[in-house]
């Protein structure tokens, strides 16, 4: 019997241990969230890339972006933009809705490259860069970017008999970007090549500048006369204020 009795006492407090175990575990007091302990939840946030840092520079792009996609592949190049020995990015994006009737609004992103991997959104010019219905007959005008002597060059064409092109040049210096350089033309394609018909091509660094002028545009076979001279140095341009218009009022105003 007395055994009986210890067996029965040792069975009632094995189940009541259990049960208060299953309590803790289980149990939420009033008004205590079920989620994460803070600790947990700042892992969580920290998985997350920062909109100013992150190993991939496509999520630098705002919500509502995506990079433009050709069938050569993402119109992107890679190089060393702010001379640190760092590959830097610079990328043609897009937004993925538009106004009825009318191409997405574009930008040009850059992003710097750190030592850790990851990159560091340098800028977004959302005036840089003409959409795809603004290039005329021809199509799109976005002829590409490129990368050369640690400037970053846009270059745009388009029209239909009468053409037209520009390669913008900037360069990061001062921590900011500049329109260092252009060149811009026109020429009547029935007659004309881009080599053959009117460019001007501004150093804007130093104030000097290049103009090929056609004599006469309607001429079986053109001539042309060459001008050359220094219109003094002007204020830069920033990027963030460059309008991709084909204008050169706005930097040689």
């Amino acid at each position: 019997m007395k055994f009986s009795y210890y067996f029965i006492l040792v069975a009632f407090a094995m189940g009541l241990s259990a049960c208060q175990a299953d309590d803790l575990t289980t149990a939420v007091p009033n008004g205590v969230s079920e989620e994460p302990t803070a600790s947990i939840r700042v892992k969580k946030e920290e998985m997350a890339p920062k909109m100013s840092e992150a190993k991939n520079p496509i999520v630098l792009m705002p919500e509502g972006w995506q990079q433009l996609e050709r069938q050569s592949g993402p119109v992107r190049v890679e190089g060393d933009l702010n001379k640190d020995g760092i590959q830097d990015v610079a990328m043609v994006i897009e937004k993925l809705e538009s106004a009825k009737d009318q191409a997405p609004e574009r930008a040009l992103l850059i992003a710097f490259g750190n030592k850790d991997g990851t990159y560091t959104r340098s800028i977004m010019a959302d005036k840089a860069i003409l959409k795809a219905d603004e290039g005329g007959i021809w199509g799109d005008p976005l002829a590409g970017i490129s990368i050369d002597k640690g400037s970053i060059i846009v270059s745009f064409y388009g029209g239909s008999n009468d053409r037209w092109y520009g390669n913008y040049r900037f360069r990061f210096q001062d921590e900011d970007w500049y329109l260092i350089g252009a060149t811009v033309g026109s020429f009547y394609s029935g007659t004309m090549t881009e080599t053959t018909g009117d460019e001007e091509d501004y150093n804007l660094l130093t104030g000097d500048y290049v103009k090929r002028i056609v004599d006469d545009p309607k001429a079986e076979k053109n001539t042309s006369h060459t001008i050359t001279g220094n219109m003094g140095k002007k204020k830069l341009l920033k990027l963030s204020d460059f309008v991709a218009t084909g204008s050169t009022d706005q930097f040689l105003k």
